[in-house]
């Protein structure tokens, strides 16, 4: 497989895996060791996480233009306190990532370790599945909460622990009620996916003019993607079916860890 088919199957998983619980970082991470994959990997994995972070603000662009709206109208104290959740969610992630950011980025060539963290993501899924009842909403939220979905979101820097899983079970478990949690994962992915690549963009400089293509590619791939999955998964978490992704997670680990046994 060339590099063009490469970049754009890897484009689409991401698009596909962002938005459901399974850890995108974790798939990608797996497919590029199985594909042999040889561009700058985690320069890579930003771009198309950018090119879904694109999706997000456009499907959540009314959202976006009430949180920014609050700023200067006194009456919008409810958006108000939403951005300021989402800003305590933001510091505490900022915070991991800083402070762990050499350490976290050799775990991208470890694609053995995806295979205990996709099985440790299955099982956050299922027991949120089991055990959430909430009905709170994103709104009254509180900021102690927040910083813990936060701190969720930090720890799934990890390839194969998912961002949406791990943020959506916090909230769910924290008593967030599931569309709420949903939405409220979405939210908080932007400044942290933004944030991570702002970090990396000096890698940029590095890309051969040869890759701009392929990566260009799997960029738009992953956007497409990307935006028709997001109304799925909103769909599916309001549905009860995190279980079912759990299964996936532990399926896709099963697979790997005896493609890994076998000496692939």
């Amino acid at each position: 497989m060339d590099v063009w088919s490469q970049s754009i199957v890897l484009g689409v998983v991401q698009g596909l895996t962002e938005f459901l619980p399974v850890s995108s970082s974790g798939h990608l991470v797996l497919l590029q060791h199985f594909l042999g994959f040889k561009g700058n990997n985690l320069l890579f994995d930003l771009l198309v996480h950018m090119a879904t972070l694109l999706a997000v603000v456009v499907y959540f662009w009314r959202d976006l233009m009430a949180l920014a709206r609050s700023l200067m109208d006194g009456e919008a104290r409810e958006d108000r306190r939403l951005l300021f959740y989402i800003g305590v969610a933001t510091v505490v992630t900022g915070t991991i990532g800083l402070a762990f950011k050499d350490t976290l980025e050799t775990l991208f060539y470890s694609p053995r370790l995806v295979v205990f963290t996709l099985a440790v993501t299955g099982l956050v899924l299922f027991l949120a599945d089991r055990l959430s009842h909430g009905e709170k909403s994103m709104y009254g939220f509180g900021w102690f909460s927040s910083a813990l979905v936060g701190l969720a979101q930090g720890v799934a820097i990890v390839p194969g622990i998912s961002r949406s899983g791990s943020t959506v079970s916090a909230a769910l478990l924290l008593g967030m009620d599931r569309e709420q949690a949903g939405r409220f994962s979405f939210l908080i992915a932007i400044p942290a996916i933004a944030g991570a690549f702002v970090l990396e963009v000096k890698g940029v400089k590095s890309l051969p003019h040869t890759a701009l293509g392929p990566y260009l590619a799997g960029m738009v791939a992953a956007f497409l993607v990307g935006l028709a999955s997001i109304k799925v998964f909103l769909k599916a978490i309001t549905s009860q079916r995190l279980t079912w992704f759990a299964y996936y997670c532990w399926g896709v680990a099963l697979v790997s860890l005896l493609l890994f046994v076998g000496g692939y």
